[in-house]
This record gives structure tokens, C-alpha cells and sequence, in this order.
């Protein structure tokens, strides 16, 4: 008898705690998961695409021979301001001259030939073999006469473009090669334009797709720390950057042209520079903090929800969204001015469930949740 009283005392003291765990459970979750809330209003977003570059001249010439020779004249230097048509140096042409002038003879020979047959041939003195014989070594010899004139011309060298010598990379004496498909030629020279500079930048793959033509952009250069240059979008690559270095689970990168509104004589190409593209400039639209959206189910299909604070619960609400910043993001449809949304803890806003009971964190320096609902 004393046994069974003993057994059934351990049974109910079993019973006890385990409805004392009940309470205590049921207890807190009354009390309601501690969040950070933040009250919808109206307020202005700023979306940018940050990227990174080199300076160029907008007009920029790099200056090879066509025909290979020895720099007889060299005519300019760096620095030096050279206006279209201007001539830069002039290669060694005593070759190019004696095969003008052996091309030029031939010509000339061949052209009295032609016109004896041609005359002869309009008499029926000659036969269609012959005439067409004739014309054959005439057109020759004029095709030969043409060619050693343009090599002879390309012996001297003007600039195509009105410029600053940027680079210079001859000197007098120095032999100039013509480039081939497996050995690029001589750069003599480069030539630019530098009153009309461009940003040259490289924009990642998931930011290309909300740049626009026209849209503004600010531009830092790095060796002008004080300096910041307004400029417009002008061109958006359509094909990525070859990289040899890009592996295929890397992004990738897409070459834009920012048209700098204006330049100093400070400027360079080459320069590194940062640019911010403005992609979005709204005023006076509801926006909420960024880390309040989240993708979850709803009504089987996944969207952008955020959680709502309504009578001391959390109640889950579909939006849907317009541009965004760094840290705010534009509601266009769901929300309204005045209600109250949940920004966190990251840890609890994560799991947090529809219709679980919340309690609003107090602010703190002016900064965190209300106590509003």
C-alpha cells in the first residue's frame, strides 16, 4: 500500500512541473516576441550605380606607320598642341621615291603603248587579243604607279585630329615597323582631344541592367581628391569585358562612357576614377527601411511581404516595389502612411510567423522600434 502512495505521489509530482513548463511557455508566448518597429512615411529615394575607371580623352588617336622606314624628321614632342592635317615626322623616302619613280616610267610607257593599240584597234588593224593585251598591261602598270604614289605619300605623317601630343615613343634615327597579325606595329604617337574627356568604367552585370542613356552622373578622379565632375551617360556596352582572369562562377563586368560636362587642363588619361550614376531620384513616395522586405509564401506563390504590427501581432502583408537605395526601398502598393512595420532583429524577423504576438522594442536614442501598434 505504501509503494502504490508512493508511486502515485511521484506520478503527480510529474504532472505539476510538466504544467508548470505549460504555463511558464504559454506565459511568454503571450508576452510576445520583442521587435524593432518603424512607422511607413513618405520620404525621397536615391538609387545610384557605383563603378570604377580610367579617363580618356573623347577624341584619341594612336599613331602607326603604314609603311616601315627609318624616322628621318621628327617634327613635335609631348606637350605639343597640333591642329588637323599638321605634319608630325617624316620617314626616310629615297626608296619609296626611286620605286615612284620606276612605277611612274612604266606608266607613262605603258599609257603610249595602249593608246598606239587603242588607236590601231579602232581601225580593225589589230586583233581583240592584242587590244585586250594592251589594256591588260595598262591597267597594270597604272595600278603599280598608284600604289608606289601612296607608299611614297605615307612617308609622311599628319596627325588625322586637332590635339595635345600626349606620347611620343620615337626618336629621330629609330626604325618603324608596320603591324601584322602576329606582331602589332610601331606606335609612333598618340594624339587627344582633351577638352572633351570620358569616364570609362566598368559596371557589374546585375547594375547595367538600370542604367539608361542620359542619365547624370557624378565623377571623382583620384588625383583631384577636391574635385568632383558632373557627366552624362553616353554609351552602355552590349558585350562584357574580356577578362582572362574571370572564372566562370564570376561575374561579370560591362564598359559604360560617362561625357564629362566639363574638363581642366589637370585631367589626364589614365586617371583612375569613381563615378555614381543616378538610376532614381523620387521625392515624397512611402518608403520603408530595406531589411523589413522579405520573399515568403503567400497563398502558394512567393512575394515581397513585410510584417505589420496590428493589435499586438504580427500580421504578414504582400507589397509591391518601386526603386530603391541603399537603405530604403519605395512601396508602391500594400502599405499606407501610418502603419507600423517590423525592421527587426534580424534573428526574429526571420522566423517570424503570421499572427505571432510581438511586443514593440521602446526607442532608443531616438533610433528603433515605437510603441505604437
Amino acid at each position: 500500500m505504501k509503494r502504490r502512495t508512493k508511486v502515485t505521489f511521484i506520478i503527480i509530482g510529474i504532472v505539476i512541473v510538466l504544467g508548470v513548463i505549460v504555463v511558464l511557455n504559454l506565459s511568454r508566448s503571450e508576452s510576445g516576441a520583442s521587435v524593432q518597429t518603424e512607422e511607413v512615411d513618405y520620404g525621397s529615394i536615391r538609387s545610384v550605380v557605383v563603378a570604377t575607371g580610367e579617363l580618356r580623352a573623347q577624341a584619341q588617336v594612336n599613331l602607326q606607320a603604314q609603311v616601315m622606314g627609318v624616322v628621318k624628321r621628327l617634327l613635335v614632342g609631348e606637350g605639343d598642341w597640333v591642329n588637323k592635317g599638321d605634319l608630325l615626322l617624316r620617314l626616310d623616302r629615297r626608296t619609296y621615291e626611286a620605286q615612284l619613280v620606276q612605277a611612274r616610267s612604266r606608266y607613262t610607257q605603258a599609257k603610249l603603248s595602249h593608246a598606239r593599240v587603242e588607236s590601231l584597234y579602232n581601225r580593225s588593224l589589230v586583233s581583240d587579243e592584242q587590244y585586250e593585251g594592251s589594256k591588260a598591261g595598262f591597267d597594270m602598270a597604272k595600278a603599280q604607279f598608284d600604289e608606289a604614289t601612296d607608299r611614297y605619300a605615307k612617308t609622311s605623317i599628319r596627325t588625322p585630329i586637332s590635339g595635345t601630343v600626349v606620347q611620343v615613343n620615337v626618336e629621330e634615327g629609330e626604325t618603324v615597323i608596320v603591324g601584322t597579325m602576329n606582331n602589332p606595329g610601331t606606335v609612333i604617337m598618340v594624339i587627344a582631344d582633351m577638352s572633351s574627356m570620358l569616364a570609362i568604367v566598368q559596371v557589374d552585370e546585375t547594375d547595367v541592367v538600370s542604367l539608361r542613356l542620359g542619365q547624370q552622373a557624378e565623377v571623382e578622379i583620384d588625383a583631384l581628391p577636391d574635385a568632383v565632375f558632373s557627366g552624362t551617360v553616353t554609351e552602355i556596352g552590349y558585350m562584357p569585358i574580356q577578362n582572362l582572369g574571370i572564372t566562370g562562377g564570376e561575374g561579370v563586368d560591362f564598359e559604360v562612357e560617362v561625357t564629362l560636362d566639363s574638363a581642366t587642363s589637370a585631367l589626364r588619361p589614365g586617371m583612375s576614377v569613381s563615378s555614381e550614376v543616378v538610376t532614381a531620384q523620387l521625392d515624397s513616395v512611402l518608403v520603408i527601411p530595406i531589411q523589413a522586405m522579405g520573399r515568403r509564401e503567400v497563398d502558394g506563390e512567393e512575394k515581397e511581404t513585410v510584417f505589420v504590427v496590428e493589435d499586438g501581432k504580427a500580421v504578414l502583408k504582400p507589397v509591391k516595389t518601386g526603386e530603391s537605395s541603399d537603405t530604403e526601398i519605395e512601396i508602391t502598393e500594400g502599405l499606407e502612411q501610418g502603419e507600423r512595420i517590423i525592421t527587426g532583429p534580424y534573428k526574429v524577423l526571420s522566423k517570424l510567423k503570421d499572427g505571432r504576438s510581438v511586443k514593440p522594442e521602446a526607442k532608443k536614442n531616438g533610433k528603433g522600434g515605437g510603441t505604437g501598434t
